[in-house]
């Protein structure tokens, strides 16, 4: 009994939580409020100057409408292809919709591989149907695209030379960061030769 009451009481052993193990703690509100569903720039250009000239459009329309036809049609395409490249730089490739107004429904492009994906060029190969004679009159340009995941891209171009209203809406829809929208805007700037620019989030300029 004595031997019994001097034994050593053994000490119990502690159980370490493996890093692995722990969990997650959730995100704080200010992490979360952080990405954005919906986005609209409105923006207005330079007298619809474009940041870079590109010759080999030109001479593509030209082989579509003739020399002539392309002096009232290049400043609403070649802006319109403008946004298109600034925006498939950014992921956004899939057409999923386009038209003119007056004129309707432009042809969609074919299903292609995701890397054959090119909006300006599939433009073009449309034009080269009889939507071409759609687009002699129209005064504005419209086109839906979808990029990775739920990402989508409303963009509407319009000539205003003798309007008071923006050049260009691009509404953007999906779950994005903040410096995403950064990078979109970036492209953007890239393309066009931007006089003002305004961002609006669910209804609120920032």
């Amino acid at each position: 009994m004595a031997d019994r009451a001097h034994r050593p009481r053994r000490k119990s052993a502690r159980r370490e939580v493996s890093p692995r193990r722990r969990t997650r703690r959730p995100r704080p509100p200010a992490a979360r409020a952080s990405r954005i569903d919906h986005v609209r720039f409105e923006i207005d250009l330079v007298r619809e100057r474009f940041r870079r000239s590109d010759p080999t459009f030109v001479q593509r329309l030209e082989g579509i409408f003739g020399e002539r036809e392309v002096v009232e049609v290049e400043g609403l395409l070649r802006l319109s292809a403008s946004v298109l490249t600034a925006l498939s730089r950014r992921g956004f490739s899939r057409v999923d919709h386009w038209e003119v107004q007056p004129g309707g429904w432009l042809p969609l492009p074919e299903p292609v591989h995701e890397r054959l994906r090119e909006p300006v060029g599939h433009l073009l190969h449309a034009l080269r149907s009889e939507a071409w004679k759609r687009v002699a009159g129209a005064r504005s340009f419209a086109v839906r695209l979808s990029g990775s995941g739920e990402m989508r891209a409303d963009v509407i171009v319009r000539r205003v030379h003798r309007e008071r209203r923006h050049a260009v809406t691009v509404e953007l829809f999906g779950s994005m960061s903040m410096a995403e929208l950064r990078a979109i805007e970036r492209a953007l700037r890239d393309e066009l030769v931007i006089a003002r620019l305004r961002r609006g989030v669910d209804g609120r300029s920032w």
